[in-house]
Parts: structure tokens; sequence; C-alpha cells
């Protein structure tokens, strides 16, 4: 959503440090885990704009250690490494440092912190509870629902749900928009699955450096980022 899309997807993908301690993640060789909703994720621009197509950022998924942010044991989400924005003008660029015009507040369990929270380790959507009965063996998990999530491109919150689905290649990620238990719009987006050692690779080549400056600053590495060469991963674009 750009303009009302979350970095996130999940946001309404919507709708992207310094990383925290995490769960066990699911790593894409693992068959074991293919289907679990913890793991690494690359977030696509879907919308029909000119960065149609391109990454957005890396996305983390995993299991809520405390109750910071939700319940301990939900799913959480955070932006690992953003990559990638469409500015007012609608040319991709790089992303905002921030979370744009966000505040703190809490949203269906989901404690959101986005007051001047940097993107690059930004917990954007989180307490979502999976729906039992909801899996698909060997294709889908339950569907993870329930929660919150935040925009970071404009602060607005949303009902978040999520679920790995093409046998844990994809992380169905929906952000709606409810009132009085009545859905009355949403934004879906499909992530894709990568493993630890490839976003640690994007974020040599796209993260904050150890004195907190964004390496995408300098105009090649920036070309580079905006439109990051995930295909070296093994995965493509939904759309």
């Amino acid at each position: 959503m750009k303009k009302s899309k979350i970095l996130v997807s999940i946001a309404i993908a919507i709708f992207g440090t310094t990383t925290m301690s995490f769960a066990a993640e699911a790593d894409k060789s693992s068959s074991a885990d293919r289907l679990s909703p913890e793991g690494y994720w690359v977030q696509f621009d879907e919308d029909n704009d000119a960065g149609r197509g391109m990454p957005e950022g890396i996305i983390h998924t995993y299991f809520a250690k405390n109750d910071k942010y939700g319940k301990k044991g939900t799913l959480q989400m955070e932006i690992l490494v953003p990559l990638m924005y469409v500015d007012s003008s609608g040319k991709p660029t790089k992303p905002r440092t921030t979370c744009y015009n966000c505040s703190n507040g809490s949203y269906n369990g989901f404690n959101y912190r986005g007051e001047n929270a940097p993107l690059e380790g930004f917990v954007f959507a989180g307490n979502m509870q999976p729906e039992a009965g909801t899996a698909v063996a060997n294709q889908k998990s339950d569907i993870y629902k329930n929660g919150g999530v935040i925009n970071p491109n404009d602060g607005k919150v949303y009902a978040s749900e999520a679920q790995v689905q093409d046998g844990g290649d994809t992380m169905f990620a929906k952000a709606a928009y409810i009132v009085w238990g009545k859905e009355l719009g949403s934004k879906s987006a499909h992530w894709k699955r990568i493993t630890k050692a490839d976003y640690e690779k994007v974020k040599a080549d796209c993260g904050v450096t150890a004195d907190g400056q964004y390496t995408n600053s300098d105009a090649k590495v920036t070309a580079t980022c905006t439109n990051y060469p995930v295909a070296q991963f093994g995965v493509k674009s939904p759309v």
C-alpha cells in the first residue's frame, strides 16, 4: 500500500540494524520446516506502479519470546533490510530510514512502537495466532490471524493475517480494514522464502553500517539495492 502499503505487506504489503535475537528460524533448505511460519522472506512491490516486481525489503517472521509486542508465542514480523520505496513522484528509490507518520499504540493485541522508529529492525506486525484446522498437509500452514499490523509508509494500522503456502515457498500476508467486525477492504502480498544466509548477504550489501548509516547512501550501492538481484537466491517476483 504504498500510500497505504505496508512495507511489510503484510502488511496491506500492505499491504523493510541491528536485528533482534530470534527464535529458531525455518531454512528454505530444511524440508521438515518448510511449512513453519518462521523464516526470512523477500517482499516485492505488487502494486501497479514503476516499482512493480521489484524487491521492497527482507522480512523476518518468528514466534515472540516475550510480551513486548503481543502475547508470548504469537507470530511477529519485522523488517530486516528495507530495499526500495516508490516516492511521491512515482520513482523507485532508496527507502526511508524511519517509520513515516507513525505513532505508538495497540491494535488487536499488537503493541506497535512506530514513533521515530528506524525501519531496519522495525516490528510491524504481531500477536497473530493460529486458527486450528486451516492447514493443508504438505501445502499450507495454519492461518495466523487476530493480530495487528502498522504500515510504515503512513502509520495506519490494520488487522493482520498470514499463511505459508506453495509447500513452504510463499508467505501469503494480508492486511484488512475492519469496522464492527466487518471487513471493508483489504490488500494481500506474496513474499518468497529465502535462507538466513541469503538474508545475511542482502544485509551485507544493503543494510545499515556499524555507525548507523545506510550503505545505500552511496549512489552505486543505491542502484543495486533499489532493484536487488534476488534471482541469485532462486526466487522471483509473484507479479
